[in-house]
C-alpha cells in the first residue's frame, strides 16, 4: 500500500512539473507574441518612397490575428496588379528550439505574429486559405555555414521596427547578419536587393525545392552557369490545390549583377562543392561572392515560367533585362499608382483612408496573369497554348470573388474582367467544363456551386461582351441540366440530376445538400437572366423555374433552410446556431458548408422578394435578420466567429443590403456603416479572417463607396458613403458619388440623386452609372426610413425589387 502512494505521489508531482513547464512555455510564447506584435514597421531607413497614391496603402493590413487562423492572409511583399510573381518573406515563430522546420503558418507565407524570417519567394496567392506556391526561396547569408544553418532551421531574426513596405516594395534588415534586404517586381520578375555590411563573405542561397505549408516537391533540377552569372531550374509541387491534378511544374531562370567567387549544390543533407548542376526532391543552390569593402551590394533578378526554362529566361530578359533595382521599382510604384488612382476619395479620416486604398490594393492583386511575355501558357490540357488578344489568368477563387471583386473588376477594370471571361472559356474548351475554383492548370474543385455561370452571365449583362459567350453559355446549360457530366475528374454540379429530379438536392442523397441546392438556384437564376439576353427564351423561363427550387428546402415552421430527404421529409436533427468548424462529426451540419443554418438562412440575395416571402411576415423578417447582426460578435477576428453574422465568409456578406428590399434601408445604413467600423482595421489584424483573393477588401470598397453589387446581375443596392467625395473611372468615363451634409455623425441617406433625378427606390441599375453621372447622397444623423415604427417619412419608398 506504501508503495502504491508513493507511487501515485511521484505521479503527481510529474504531472505538477509537467504543467509548470507547459504554463512556462505557453507564458513564453505569448511574451514574444506581444512583443513581436506590438513592434510598427516604418522605423527602416530607406530611400524607396511609396507614390502619391501608394502613401495610403498599409500592405501589413490583414497579415496577423490570433489565433493565426484569424488572419486576413494578406502579404507585405512587392508584387504587380495580378503579378505571376508575388515576392514576399516566408516567416515562422521561434520560441528557442526548431519546432517548426521551415513550415509556414499563413497560406500566404507572412504571418505578422512570426518572428523569424526563412527567406524570400516568388509564388503564392492571397488571402485564400490553400497552401500554394513559395517557390524558388531565395536566401541571403554571411559565412560558410549559411547553407548549413538554413537546411537546419537556423533561420533569420527580424523585428517589425526594421521593415517597410509598400505597393511594389518591401524591405527588411536582418540584424545579426548585418544584411538589407530589399525587393521589387515586374508581372514575371521578382528582383532583390541585399546591402551586405558584415565582415563576412557574403553568400545567397536559392532553395529550387522551397514550398510553402507542407507542399511536397519532386522531379527537381538546377544548373548553375558561372560564366554567365546565371543559375536556372525546375521543380514539380503539389500545394493544396495542385495535388488535385498531379502537381503543377514551375520553371526559373535567375541572373547577378556581380560574378560567383565559388558555388556549390545540395541534394537533401549531401553538398557538392564546385558542382554546377544537382537534380532530386529537395535542393538548392549556394553561391558566394568576393568581399568588396565594408558595404557590399549583390542584385539578384528572378524570373519564373509555368511553361519552360527558356520561357522564363525570356521574361526576364524581356522585363528586367539591363534595368537597375531602382528603375524597376519606379515602374512598380507607376503600374500602381495607374490602379488605385481608378478610385479617388475626399473626407473621412487618415484611418480610414489607409484602409479603403489599402482593401483596393488587395483587390487588385488576384487572379494570377499566367502567360508568359511571348504568349505562351500551360492550358488546361496540359499542352502549352499562345494568348493572343487577351491576357491569360488563373487563381480565380470564384465562389468567393464572384460577390464582390468581379464585380468591381466590370467597374473599374474592364479589359481585365473581359480578359478573365476569355480566360474561364479556354479552360472550358481544353479541360471540357467550367470551373469553379481554377488554380494553375488544373480544376481544383474546391468549394460548391457554379459560380463561373454568375460571374460571365454578369460580365455579359454589364456590356463585357468580347469574348465567346457562346461557349461559355452552352457549358453553362450543360452542367445546370446534368448532361454531358464527366465520368472522371471535376464534375461541376456534384448531384445535379438527383437535384433535378427531386426540385431541390436531398440530404440522404449527399453532403452539402442545403447550401447546393441554394448556391445551385443563384447559378440558375443567372443562366435565366444570360439566356434572355441571348435570345433562349425557353431557357430562360426553364432556368427562371429552377432558380425557385431554393423554396423546397425552406421548412415553414422551422422558418429556415432546411435539409430534407428523398421522401420529402425535413430531416429531424437540426440545431441551427450549430457552427460547421464547431460540429465535428458534421451531426448537425452536414448539409451547410462553412456557417451555421442561421447564416445560409439569407443566402438568396438574387430575389429577395422572394426569400422575404418565405418568412411569416415581412415585419418578422426584418426583426430576425436585426438580431442576426445585434447578437453577433462585434470584435474583429475573434477565434469562434460564432453563429450570427460573420463577416470572414461569404454565405452572409450581403445579408445587412436585405433589409432594403424589407423597406427597412435605415438598417441597411446602420449595420453597414457598423460592419466598416468594426470589421476592419488599420492595423496587421485589420481583415476579419481570410481576405479570399481581396473578396472582404473589395466588400469595404464597395460599401464605403455607397453602394454594393448584386452578383449575377445588373443591379447595385444603395447603402451609405463613408466618404465626403469620390470619383470612380468606369472605363474613360467619371461617376461622382457626393454625401452633401456630411459628417463622421451623419451615417443614414434622407435622400438619394442619380444625374439629379431623385431615385424613389434603394437600387439602380448598371447601365444608369456606365456613363458616368453624379450619385449624389443628402446624409443625416437621423434614421429615415418607411417602416410604420420609423422616425421620420420620407421621399424614398420601396419599390419591387426587379428580379427579372
Amino acid at each position: 500500500m506504501k508503495l502504491i502512494k508513493t507511487i501515485f505521489r511521484y505521479l503527481i508531482y510529474g504531472i505538477a512539473a509537467l504543467l509548470l513547464v507547459l504554463s512556462i512555455v505557453i507564458l513564453s510564447f505569448f511574451i514574444r507574441y506581444q512583443s513581436t506584435v506590438g513592434a510598427q514597421p516604418g522605423r527602416l531607413n530607406v530611400t524607396a518612397r511609396p507614390g502619391e497614391m501608394g502613401q495610403w496603402v498599409n500592405p501589413f493590413i490583414g497579415t496577423g490575428g490570433f489565433p493565426a487562423y484569424t488572419s486576413g492572409d494578406d502579404i507585405p511583399g512587392a508584387t504587380r496588379p495580378y503579378g505571376m510573381v508575388r515576392l514576399s518573406p516566408d516567416t515562422e515563430f521561434f520560441l528557442g528550439s526548431n519546432f517548426t522546420q521551415g513550415k509556414t503558418v499563413s497560406t500566404a507565407g507572412y504571418y505578422y505574429g512570426d518572428n523569424r524570417i526563412i527567406g524570400f519567394s516568388h509564388t503564392r496567392m492571397i488571402g485564400t486559405g490553400a497552401f500554394e506556391g513559395g517557390h524558388f526561396r531565395v536566401i541571403p547569408a554571411i559565412g560558410d555555414k549559411g547553407q548549413e544553418n538554413y537546411r537546419k532551421g537556423r533561420y533569420s531574426k527580424f523585428s517589425h521596427k526594421e521593415e517597410v513596405a509598400f505597393p511594389g516594395y518591401y524591405a527588411v534588415k536582418l540584424p545579426k547578419q548585418g544584411i538589407l534586404a530589399e525587393l521589387t517586381a515586374s508581372e514575371r520578375v521578382g528582383m532583390h536587393r541585399y546591402t551586405f555590411s558584415s565582415d563576412e563573405t557574403p553568400h545567397i542561397l536559392i532553395d529550387v525545392s522551397s514550398a510553402l505549408g507542407h507542399g511536397k516537391t519532386t522531379e527537381g533540377e538546377v544548373q548553375i552557369y558561372p560564366e554567365q552569372q546565371e543559375v536556372v531550374g525546375t521543380i514539380r509541387t503539389f500545394g493544396s490545390f495542385a495535388g488535385r491534378y498531379g502537381g503543377i511544374r514551375v520553371y526559373f531562370a535567375a541572373r547577378f549583377d556581380q560574378p560567383f567567387s565559388a558555388y556549390c549544390v545540395w541534394s537533401g543533407n549531401n553538398l557538392f562543392k564546385n558542382q554546377t548542376s544537382v537534380d532530386g526532391n529537395q535542393i538548392g543552390v549556394d553561391l558566394s561572392f568576393n568581399k568588396a569593402g565594408s558595404r557590399q551590394i549583390i542584385e539578384l533578378k528572378l524570373g519564373i515560367s509555368y511553361v519552360s526554362i527558356e520561357n522564363a529566361r525570356t521574361n526576364l530578359d524581356e522585363e528586367a533585362g539591363e534595368i537597375s533595382f531602382d528603375d524597376m521599382l519606379s515602374k512598380a510604384k507607376q503600374a500602381w499608382e495607374e490602379k488605385l488612382s481608378l478610385i479617388k476619395i475626399e473626407g473621412g479620416s487618415d484611418e480610414q483612408r489607409k484602409i479603403f486604398y489599402t482593401a483596393l490594393y488587395h483587390s487588385l492583386q488576384m487572379p494570377t496573369l499566367f502567360n508568359d511575355v511571348n504568349g505562351d501558357y500551360m492550358g488546361f490540357d496540359k499542352k502549352v497554348h499562345k494568348v493572343t488578344d487577351y491576357r491569360y489568368f488563373t487563381d480565380l477563387s470564384l465562389w468567393d470573388t464572384f460577390r464582390t471583386i468581379h464585380p468591381l473588376f466590370t467597374l473599374i477594370a474592364p479589359k481585365d474582367q473581359r480578359d478573365m471571361m476569355v480566360s474561364l472559356v479556354k479552360m472550358c474548351e481544353q479541360g471540357g467544363v467550367l470551373p469553379r475554383w481554377p488554380s494553375g492548370y488544373g480544376y481544383t474543385g474546391s468549394m460548391l456551386g457554379a459560380s463561373a455561370d454568375i460571374v460571365i452571365a454578369e460580365s455579359y449583362l454589364k456590356g463585357i461582351r468580347d469574348f465567346n459567350v457562346e461557349t461559355a453559355y452552352q457549358a453553362m446549360r450543360k452542367a445546370a441540366l446534368g448532361i454531358d457530366i464527366p465520368k472522371e475528374g471535376f464534375k461541376p454540379r456534384e448531384g445535379m440530376r438527383e437535384c433535378l429530379e427531386y426540385h431541390y438536392c436531398p440530404a440522404d442523397l449527399m453532403d452539402e445538400a442545403v447550401s447546393k441546392t441554394l448556391e445551385y438556384a443563384y447559378a440558375d437564376d443567372a443562366i435565366a437572366k444570360l439566356a434572355k439576353v441571348l435570345g433562349y427564351n425557353e431557357d430562360a423561363e426553364l432556368f427562371a423555374k429552377h432558380s425557385k427550387y431554393y423554396r423546397n428546402v425552406w421548412n415553414p415552421e422551422s422558418q429556415y433552410f432546411h435539409p430534407r430527404n428523398a421522401s420529402g421529409e425535413f430531416v429531424k436533427k437540426f440545431k441551427p446556431l450549430r457552427l460547421t468548424y464547431l460540429d465535428f462529426n458534421r451531426e448537425y451540419t452536414d448539409d451547410y458548408v462553412e456557417g451555421s443554418a442561421l447564416q445560409w438562412r439569407w443566402a438568396v440575395f438574387f430575389d429577395p422578394e422572394g426569400l422575404i416571402s418565405l418568412f411569416k411576415d415581412q415585419e418578422y423578417f426584418v426583426n430576425e435578420l436585426n438580431d442576426f447582426f445585434a447578437l453577433s460578435d462585434s470584435s474583429r477576428g475573434s477565434w469562434n466567429p460564432g453563429s450570427y453574422y460573420w463577416h470572414g465568409n461569404e454565405p452572409d456578406l450581403h445579408a445587412a443590403y436585405l433589409f432594403n428590399t424589407a423597406g427597412r434601408p435605415d438598417l441597411t445604413q446602420k449595420w453597414v456603416r457598423w460592419i466598416l467600423d468594426n470589421k476592419y482595421g488599420a492595423g496587421y489584424d485589420g481583415i476579419d479572417g481570410d481576405d479570399d483573393a481581396g473578396t472582404l477588401s473589395s466588400w469595404y470598397v464597395f460599401s464605403a463607396l455607397g453602394f454594393y453589387p448584386v452578383a449575377g446581375s445588373d443591379l447595385y443596392q444603395i447603402g451609405a458613403p463613408l466618404f465626403e467625395k469620390a470619383e470612380m473611372k468606369i472605363g474613360d468615363k467619371l461617376l461622382t458619388i457626393v454625401a452633401d451634409n456630411y459628417s463622421a455623425d451623419n451615417k443614414y441617406v434622407r435622400k438619394v440623386w442619380l444625374n439629379d433625378v431623385l431615385l424613389e427606390r434603394f437600387w439602380f441599375k448598371h447601365a444608369e452609372i456606365a456613363q458616368g453621372g453624379i450619385l449624389r447622397f443628402e446624409m443625416s444623423d437621423k434614421p429615415t426610413n418607411t417602416h410604420n415604427g420609423g422616425t421620420e417619412n420620407t421621399e424614398m419608398h420601396r419599390e419591387e425589387f426587379p428580379n427579372r
